[in-house]
């Protein structure tokens, strides 16, 4: 049996981070957080993780080279990006592949969690996880 398949929320935000670990641990998915990219990156090294969401106000020259180092050292981890502006390189980003799926914010919990065990492949309701 594999182990659960975890989350990994990156955010610069601690309050952030805070609420969105909150509100999807309650949901029931196995969360792992990580204040900032740096922090994020030593945990995708240490506990298998199989979606980053990973907070973010577009896809600054920057960001989007970390995005491509994650994809490219872990080919298997999708990622969710959370955005205050959906920028054309936004979109060329999911168009390419190294994004799974672009939510703007403030982003809706329950869109967000759909949006994961999509990702995770889960269904059900109410919590339930039954793989697909």
């Amino acid at each position: 049996m594999r182990p659960p398949e975890s989350v990994l929320i990156v955010s610069p935000d601690a309050t952030t981070l805070q609420s969105l670990t909150r509100a999807l641990m309650r949901s029931g998915l196995p969360v792992v957080p990580a204040l900032g990219w740096a922090e994020g990156e030593v945990r995708l090294r240490r506990i298998p993780v199989s979606v980053v969401v990973a907070d973010m106000e577009g896809l600054s020259p920057d960001e989007l080279a970390k995005v491509r180092r994650l994809r490219s050292s872990f080919p298997n981890v999708g990622v969710i990006a959370l955005v205050s502006l959906a920028s054309p390189e936004v979109r060329a980003a999911e168009a390419q592949g190294l994004l799974l799926a672009v939510l703007g914010k403030p982003v809706a919990l329950g869109h967000l969690e759909e949006t994961l065990r999509a990702a995770l492949g889960w269904t059900g309701t109410e919590g339930r996880r039954e793989r697909a």
